[in-house]
């Protein structure tokens, strides 16, 4: 059984041929690609000046969780002297500080012009106070979810202000290593861009506190600075480690003669290359560093070694007698064709092979010449299997008592199940700061030696239960070296016996979502796949601040996809995991959905979000796109093609490339079909799928196609949008088609330049548009005119995806990064241009549901509980003075509220409690609610006096016994 916490990038064999080397693969999927010039800052002011003048300032967009669903930690500073003290970065969740071993915590990072993190150094001043913090932006991890950033920042205020320092092309900074008593010396680590060659790339360093950088370690094209370690007992003495990689849609070369170790002894004025018994040639990759603090010439490097191992080297706890599909490989139709039966049966069973394709008569058509040994291999086209089965040398660890002149590796054999292919995803390694024999490695386990690396053993408890795999950081106490900080891709675990065990850190909500739904029961539950965290379902409900736990859970494992929701049961489910495993979900059980293609048919080509879409004319019919649109009529018992292949069917390395990506049907007409593809086809079909045409005059070429969606009001309007992620570039790319796509138009009208991942229509207004970008929400009330940041509450993150919940009229936001929230848009909905027109208006409010518990209420000691607070929503055409009055039907003032409004939508919360004059006669220490019955509320604005009526509904008494 494979491991829950996949990660993420396969590593494909074309079937029956051995792989390329690197050498190859470069010059076969890698050519050279310039990096654009940055369109991030202007698109950052712009977006700056939008949030300062937006007009729906006043919407709320609450956060739901889930927590604990790590979002992937990228790295944690603690002050040794006062180790409650923490700051944690998140790959895309920001940064966070704890002064209370992380039972609270404090964000500080969210509104810059980056939240993808890839380092934070501190140098302390005074115990658990940050004297200066350096924060490094973009990912070093090179996943397809790697966010750039936008170079180093600097606070000297613990956090609460920051200034720009540098380096704004490098992308992505791996490492800081601050000076220890200079605050205006530093070295940071700069990777480059992921996809493209350019951007400021090696070893640089500053000595003004980042106001200039000189480059002091260059790096060749394709090269990055991925490692920095400063000597402790000596600042002027550095260790680099050097990462030539290159990541396409379509392949990815992690290895390179670019990569290696490098060493300077005069504060980065000269360096020498450390190659003596090191690994070298194209199959060296990622390296990561760590010193003894008992000799600083001890040296430990975990090195990602992409070079394939010894042809004919068998794994020794490999049953000999097991077919796989390297052995496979090694076989004939006639070998094959005498392998024992139940052998073949069980190698055809794991690998997922037809149901109709049997042993025995298999081994019947391989004797009659029908089948081949390599249409089997070619069956085979799994990037699930590929990530976990290729032969590599692997992660390995080697050891230098001299300073980096000679190394060894501490360990005779492999280390098998560890990092697998994807070595490029974790390479850290940690030194017991007091006993340098004991050593940490981190990969998809975390695993420790107490020997200097000779023997290892797994610290990640007995089960998947507590720690989450895919370990990326690890702090370790230098007084008590049995108390353990860890990060990884489930969030923060701690340990005080030396990893023996582990307790969660789940109180942050720092998910990734990549898609998101709800279903539409009452009330109504969210539902979303996340990023190594599975697929999850919880409630629309707001974390209140110091939540430390939540009711979400999880209904499916993997890297969760897409969901869907039967509307008639709400409990009727189909979703994924990576490359379209997909399922349907019902409370009888589980049961697998994925379309399997049949011997000799070319494989499915399943994207790492592959789509699914219930149709919105029958939940029986589902649909999905592999590199073509399949749909089925039974719920996902079957499926049947109806498209040919609808990509450019682009050639494609170790990555699933030319697929599908999106997928959009008509409300307004079964078989109205709209898809998009990762290599920028838009097609459209009319007819159910009997016959497709290009869509793509007037859109944009070799672009992502990030969503399809197919207008509820108008039966010929669609809306696509685009991402330029894959190209390092950020742009604004959304378009609409009022004609089934025979053109479109851009509508990107005053966006800034980001990266658009999906436009939403809400269903009850069709000039209201919603649309997610790389950095937030926007809305639109003139069908994409000119659009407007959605509130001020939501942090400067990815937003992967946006659903609305008709009934409720919320709008769910999926960020790729801190989790989920929420919105109310029903004021929006009817923000029409009259309304708009008007001086001031006063919105009807929605009928006040009176409690019981009201009657009882009194002073506690477990914390008051709060009503759901009725709100007032208004809208003025220019700021000014607004005074809201309610009052009863003698027209008796309950409460009055006064406020200074900015133009736009305006809101009061009202809290359902009265003056306490109007409730004379209540207990001390009860709050005065409101009593059942009708009210009259009055909007004093712009010289008017507008009136609406204000219902309170007595509340339900509790029934007999």
């Amino acid at each position: 059984m494979r491991p829950a916490g996949l990660a993420l990038l396969p590593l494909l064999l074309t079937a029956g041929e051995a792989p390329l080397t690197k050498t190859q693969a470069a010059a076969a999927f890698h050519p050279k690609v310039a990096t654009p010039a940055s369109a991030r800052p202007g698109a950052f002011e712009q977006r700056t000046a939008l949030e300062a003048t937006t007009p729906f300032a006043a919407i709320p967009l609450r956060n739901v969780g889930p927590m604990g669903q790590g979002g992937r930690v990228v790295a944690l500073a603690v002050d040794d002297r006062a180790p409650q003290h923490w700051l944690a970065a998140f790959a895309t969740g920001g940064l966070w500080w704890t002064d209370t071993e992380g039972a609270t915590w404090t964000p500080l990072f969210d509104h810059g012009p980056a939240i993808a993190l890839g380092d934070v150094a501190v140098v302390w001043g005074a115990p658990g106070v940050p004297k200066v913090i350096w924060l490094g932006t973009g990912e070093a991890n090179a996943s397809r979810s790697s966010y750039a950033g936008a170079g180093v920042f600097r606070s000297l205020d613990g956090g609460k202000t920051w200034q720009a320092a540098g380096l704004a092309d490098s992308h992505r900074i791996a490492r800081i290593a601050p000076h220890p008593t200079n605050s205006d010396v530093a070295y940071a680590a700069a990777q480059g861009p992921l996809y493209t060659e350019g951007g400021e790339r090696g070893v640089f360093k500053t000595t003004d506190g980042g106001k200039t950088w000189a480059q002091v370690l260059k790096a060749p094209a394709r090269t990055g600075a991925t490692d920095l370690l400063m000597d402790a007992a000596d600042p002027d003495t550095l260790y680099a480690a050097l990462w030539e990689k290159d990541r396409k849609p379509w392949d990815f070369l992690e290895s390179g003669p670019g990569s290696g170790l490098f060493k300077t002894t005069d504060g980065g004025r000269t360096w020498v290359r450390l190659e003596g018994g090191l690994p070298g040639g194209e199959g060296l990759g990622r390296m990561g560093l760590a010193q003894s603090r008992q000799d600083p010439k001890k040296l430990y490097a975990f090195v990602d070694n992409q070079t394939p191992r010894p042809e004919g080297e068998q794994d020794p706890f490999e049953d000999p007698e097991h077919l796989t599909a390297k052995r496979l490989r090694g076989l004939d139709e006639a070998a094959l064709a005498k392998v024992e039966p139940k052998r073949l049966k069980a190698f055809l069973k794991e690998n997922g092979y037809p149901k109709g394709l049997t042993a025995e008569g298999l081994q019947a058509d391989l004797k009659a010449g029908k089948v081949k040994v390599k249409d089997l291999l070619d069956w085979l086209g799994d990037a699930d299997q590929a990530l976990f089965d290729t032969d590599i040398v692997g992660a390995e660890l080697y050891a230098t008592e001299d300073g980096g002149a000679t190394w060894k590796r501490t360990h005779s054999g492999r280390l098998e199940q560890f990092t697998y292919t994807y070595g490029y995803y974790f390479g850290q390694v940690r030194v017991d700061p007091t006993n340098d024999r004991k050593v940490y490695l981190l990969g998809m386990p975390a695993i420790q030696s107490e020997d200097g690396g000779r023997t290892f053993k797994g610290i990640n408890g007995e089960d998947w239960s507590v720690m989450h795999p895919d370990h990326h950081a690890l702090w370790i106490d230098p007084r008590d070296g049995r108390r353990l900080v860890l990060g990884n891709d489930g969030g923060l675990n701690v340990s005080t016996d030396g990893g023996g065990t582990w307790r969660n850190v789940k109180n942050l909500p720092v998910g990734q979502f990549y898609a998101i739904t709800t279903d539409r029961a009452e009330p109504y539950k969210i539902y979303g796949g996340l990023q190594d965290n599975g697929v999850m379902a919880g409630p629309a409900t707001p974390l209140k601040p110091s939540q430390q736990t939540d009711t979400w859970r999880a209904i499916y494992g993997g890297d969760g996809g897409f969901v869907q929701v039967d509307p008639r049961d709400n409990t009727t489910i189909y979703t994924e995991s990576q490359f379209g495993h997909m399922s349907r979900l019902e409370k009888s059980g589980r049961t697998a959905i994925r379309p399997i293609h049949q011997l000799k048919e070319t494989p499915h080509r399943f994207n790492w979000m592959t789509p699914i879409l219930m149709s919105p004319h029958s939940p029986d019919i589902l649909y999905t796109g592999t590199q073509k649109v399949l749909r089925s009529l039974d719920r996902g018992a079957t499926w049947t093609a109806i498209s040919g292949d609808l990509t450019s069917h682009p050639k494609a390395g170790n990555v699933p490339f030319g697929t599908l990506t999106t997928l959009a049907e008509s409300p307004k007409r079964f078989g109205l079909l709209y898809s998009g593809t990762d290599d920028g086809q838009v097609h459209v079909s009319r007819d159910g799928g009997f016959t497709w045409h290009r869509a793509d005059k007037g859109l944009p070429r070799d672009r992502w196609v990030t969503r399809v969606e197919a207008s509820a009001h108008e039966e010929g309007t669609a809306y696509a949008t685009f991402s330029a992620y894959r190209q390092d570039a950020s742009e604004a790319l959304v378009f609409r088609t009022t004609d089934y796509g025979a053109t479109w138009n851009s509508i990107k009208g005053n966006l800034p330049a980001e990266n658009v991942n999906v436009i939403r229509e809400d269903p009850a207004n069709p000039r209201l548009l919603f649309l997610g970008s790389d950095f937030g929400v926007f809305a639109s009330l003139d069908g994409g005119q000119r659009w407007e940041v959605l509130g001020r509450d939501l942090p400067h993150v990815p937003v992967h995806d946006l659903a609305i919940q008709p009934k409720a009229k919320d709008l769910v936001v999926g960020t790729h990064g801190r989790s989920a929230f929420v919105a109310p848009i029903g004021a929006l909905e009817q923000l029409t241009p009259e309304v708009r027109a008007q001086a001031a208006h006063l919105f009807e409010p929605a009928k006040v549901k009176g409690q019981a518990w009201w009657k009882q209420d009194r002073p506690g000691w477990f914390g008051t509980r709060e009503p759901e607070p009725c709100v007032f929503w208004f809208h003025l055409a220019q700021a000014g003075a607004v005074t809201l009055t309610l009052r009863d039907a003698k027209d008796a003032v309950q409460r009055t509220w006064t406020l200074q409004a900015g133009a736009g939508l305006g809101r009061v919360d009202w809290d359902l409690l009265v003056d306490p004059a109007a409730r004379p006669g209540l207990p001390a220490g009860r709050r005065p609610f409101v009593l059942p019955g009708e009210y009259g509320l009055t909007l004093e604005a712009a010289g008017q006096a507008l009136k609406a009526k204000v219902v309170v509904e007595a509340p339900k008494e509790p029934k007999d016994e």
